[in-house]
């Protein structure tokens, strides 16, 4: 009798182990939320730079826009690249943004909902920084010496 019964609980063991695998793997590669292409944003609504004590910020958020109880950012990447001999800050930022139901309430109308990606730039030299966003010009920035550099923002329409 005592053979049989640990049988039994090797089996009700193997099974539940297997019972784990499979769902392991069902919920990590067949029931996978893929993204939709309107949910992957690429390209940019508005760039901002500012000054802080430790040195420059700058901030893009997402073309398009999402509201913030019905949308929620997922996935947020981005990179900021300078060149301070030719005086070139270029940019690129990738947004994956899903959508949320709030059924049957509204969604809030506002467009903060695609998130921001922040860069910290440093201290820069005292110049006109020409600023692109993949391989377009948005614009050009300055950088003063010896007064705060302004805020200064780029809108894409």
């Amino acid at each position: 009798m005592a053979p049989n019964k640990g049988r039994n609980i090797f089996m009700f063991i193997l099974g539940m182990f297997t019972f784990a695998v499979g769902y392991f793997i069902v919920t990590t590669f067949v029931l996978v939320e893929r993204p939709s292409p309107e949910g992957i944003i690429e390209d940019w609504d508005q760039i901002c730079f500012w000054p802080d004590e430790d040195g420059l910020y700058a901030a893009v958020s997402p073309k398009g826009c999402f509201s913030t109880t019905c949308t929620a950012p997922k996935f947020q990447a981005g990179t900021a690249i300078i060149d301070t001999q030719s005086h070139k800050i270029q940019l690129e930022t990738r947004f994956l943004v899903a959508k949320t139901s709030r059924f049957p309430l509204p969604c809030t109308d506002n467009c903060s909902g695609g998130g921001t990606i922040q860069f910290k730039l440093d201290r820069l030299v005292p110049s006109d920084y020409e600023v692109w966003f993949r391989d377009e010009r948005v614009g050009a920035v300055k950088v003063f010496s010896g007064r705060p550099t302004p805020r200064q923002c780029f809108e894409n329409n």
